[in-house]
């Protein structure tokens, strides 16, 4: 008999049936959406969870922690009678937060390799799960090669520069997956198995560094992406922009890397007119990632450790200030109308378990900003316009 699961995530994303497809091989799968929980505070949000837990006989959850309120060291720890396993996508930009918020866990996946690293650096038990190497989605069609060069994903600005560079040296190039050419799995699968390469630009030119001690001090980071795995698993060779987690997972002769415009294209014309040299590259990199990425082999050893019975933790020194700020910010509702005022002050005993092992100095700043919060929020509320 499977085990029931349960995939708590932020709010309704594309990507999530990837998650849900999944873990739904292998366990009864459940999933909600903490954005659904209308005008709950956070500790109706946490009952909630509970009871859908007793009322299911869940197992095991699945925390999605990335870029959202609530779901912090506070909040896991509430959720009871559970494994509790951490997935991260962004861990690029939250590592910090999220390292501390794992502390709640048994588990963390994440699809970078390089990530993993940096949770077993801190004794952690850490594992890569990528996202994108769902079989049934993503495979080869063996059609006609009759595209030079393929790129999806969206064009910001620092991705424009390098895709007209490519075009104005005279390669051919298809790109899609803006709003305006949005394609399927399905079809997506088809173009790349169309494709001779697959491009890969791995800068991320978001936010770098959220919501802790601090700034944003780097334009960019070198992250891994899913199109390298989408491409491999569709038989077409993935040229890729630079990443650290790519550079675990491959040799240098399984993966074509380059740093500069310059070098993409050096490499493109070099690889495009010999057909011989496509041909060697292209059953190399397939084959690597068909044996480090496909779905069961990937997801055999994660099933492995989820059914262990002790699982290893280890202690915080301290939960710092900044996390400490957040945690407490994120409790207070953010449309506090006259009905929902008194939900939010009694609130403020979950704000003082948070911080209960602060010192003194820590307590009163928090307490004293959080009650500012409660005048803010509740002041914007009463300006918005009625629906």
């Amino acid at each position: 008999m499977r085990k029931k699961c349960l995939l708590v995530f932020k709010f309704p994303l594309f990507w999530n049936k990837y998650i849900i497809n999944k873990l739904s091989k292998f366990y009864d799968t459940e999933y909600l959406y903490i954005s659904n929980f209308k005008n709950k505070n956070f500790s109706e949000i946490i009952d909630k969870i509970n009871e859908f837990i007793e009322s299911k006989n869940i197992e095991i959850v699945f925390f999605d922690v990335d870029f959202f309120k609530f779901i912090n060291f506070f909040f896991i720890k509430k959720i009871k009678n559970v494994k509790k396993i951490l997935l991260t996508g962004d861990d690029y930009a939250l590592h910090e937060m999220n390292a501390i918020t794992a502390n709640a866990c048994d588990l963390v996946l994440s699809h970078c390799p390089f990530s993993v690293l940096k949770y077993k650096e801190k004794g952690y038990e850490a594992y890569r799960m990528h996202l994108e190497n769902d079989g049934n989605l993503f495979k080869n069609y063996n059609l006609k090669k009759e595209i030079d060069v393929l790129f999806f994903g969206r064009i910001n600005p620092d991705r424009k520069v390098l895709l007209n560079f490519i075009t104005n040296n005279g390669i051919s190039i298809k790109i899609v997956g803006q709003d305006n050419n949005f394609v399927t799995d399905e079809e997506l699968s088809q173009l790349i198995s169309k494709s001779r390469i697959v491009l890969n630009l791995s800068k991320s030119t978001g936010r770098t560094v959220t919501n802790y001690a601090s700034e944003d001090i780097y334009k960019f980071g070198y992250v891994l992406k899913g199109r390298i795995i989408i491409s491999g698993l569709c038989g077409t060779l993935c040229i890729s922009e630079y990443s650290p987690g790519q550079e675990i997972m491959f040799n240098k002769d399984e993966i074509l890397t380059f740093y500069t415009k310059e070098e993409c294209v050096e490499i493109l014309k070099k690889v495009l007119k010999d057909k011989e040299l496509l041909s060697k590259y292209t059953s190399k990199f397939c084959v690597k990632v068909f044996n480090l990425c496909e779905e069961k082999r990937n997801f055999e050893p994660i099933y492995n450790a989820i059914e262990k019975s002790n699982h290893r933790k280890i202690e915080l020194n301290k939960i710092p200030y900044w996390y400490l700020r957040i945690a407490a910010k994120q409790v207070i509702m953010r449309d506090i109308k006259l009905s929902s005022l008194i939900k939010t002050i009694f609130q403020f005993s979950e704000i003082y378990k948070i911080i209960e092992n602060a010192n003194f100095q820590k307590k009163l700043l928090i307490i004293f900003e959080s009650i500012i919060n409660v005048l803010w929020y509740s002041f914007v509320s009463v300006l918005k316009p009625k629906k």
